[in-house]
């Protein structure tokens, strides 16, 4: 049996997990992007931009792959494109990398269940509707073949060589001792799964008997509200910093304008995919693998200035005590 796999997207953070557990397990790895230098020499890196579909039929043309794993996929058109280009005739599995971002949260009550109505999410807004357009092109794409389509939903990933604003964000703030703000009360809960727990999922359910359309949330079991997540990372630096309450929507701001998360609970039933895969990763175990991570690598982190801007005339504008 064949096992070459295309990993599109797999250059970076989630992708590059990816790739580096497949190659573990013995897999021949593929990659494909617009040049960017393959995570590990054992790869085998096609050039080409997604986006443009006759560079795409001229990079596959000459490949056959078992399996695809599509981690970048953003839109139906990027869907079709690669569909376009593959020869789906041979193709065993194909994995497609959704988001908790499809569900219409303004009418749901969480945790979401895969079976729930999926609409625009006005968190979100069109990052969450291409989603859900791509899943249906998907859908209809593989409807009555031989290719088993498997779509992942996970929340928020966190883990190594991740540039995202987000783990790093409040690891740069303690390092650098700078009081973090955050949304007022901070019970709004969180979901994550590790970057590695989502690798293994894969890897795991290639080898399952799943139905020839199979949609699964992923993420840990537990969700986690904001002050116990920014907790968990002052115990993984272990060096405290002020943290400060802010009534953001009082002040007519947004959130995003100075926190990495957006302002709902974004939580998940996963008792399907744990009805396959049970292994988790302890949190403040991916915490601090991430943390190590980060030192290694924060000159390499871009951080927003506008944020920081922000951070600035919000600390000067408060005048209430720091609190814990």
């Amino acid at each position: 049996m064949s096992r070459a796999v295309l990993v599109m997207g797999g250059s970076y953070f989630i992708g590059r997990r990816i790739v580096d557990t497949l190659l573990d397990l013995g897999y021949e790895v593929f990659t494909c992007n617009r040049g960017t230098q393959p995570c590990s020499s054992r790869v085998t890196n096609l050039t080409a931009d997604r986006d443009d579909p006759d560079a795409m039929k001229r990079t596959l043309k000459n490949h056959l792959f078992d399996i695809v794993v599509d981690v970048s996929g953003r839109s139906r058109r990027q869907s079709e494109i690669l569909c376009s280009a593959l020869d789906c005739s041979v193709l065993r599995h194909m994995f497609f990398i959704s988001s908790s971002a499809v569900y219409d949260v303004d009418n749901l009550a969480a945790p979401y269940r895969e079976t729930d109505h999926l609409a625009v999410n006005r968190h979100w807004s069109s990052y969450g509707t291409d989603k859900i357009e791509a899943e249906q092109y998907l859908r209809d794409r593989f409807a009555g073949g031989d290719t088993r389509l498997v779509i992942l939903r996970p929340p928020y990933v966190y883990g190594e060589n991740n540039y995202a604003q987000r783990e790093s964000f409040v690891f740069d703030h303690i390092n650098r001792r700078l009081p973090l703000i955050i949304p007022r009360s901070g019970q709004n809960r969180l979901q994550f799964i590790y970057s590695g727990d989502l690798a293994n999922i894969i890897a795991s359910l290639m080898d399952v008997p799943l139905d020839m359309v199979s949609v699964f949330n992923v993420g840990n079991r537990k969700p986690v509200t904001i002050r116990e997540w920014i907790m968990l990372c002052i115990e993984t630096v272990g060096q405290d910093i002020p943290v400060i309450e802010y009534d953001f929507e009082k002040d007519g701001r947004r959130i995003r304008d100075f926190f990495p998360f957006h302002d709902y609970d974004n939580v998940l039933d996963v008792s399907e995919i744990n009805r396959h895969c049970t292994r988790e990763t302890d949190f403040a175990k991916g915490l601090r693998m991430s943390y190590i991570w980060y030192c290694q690598n924060k000159g390499k982190i871009v951080f927003k200035e506008y944020v920081a801007a922000n951070e600035r005339k919000i600390l000067e504008s408060l005048t209430g005590p720091a609190i814990r």
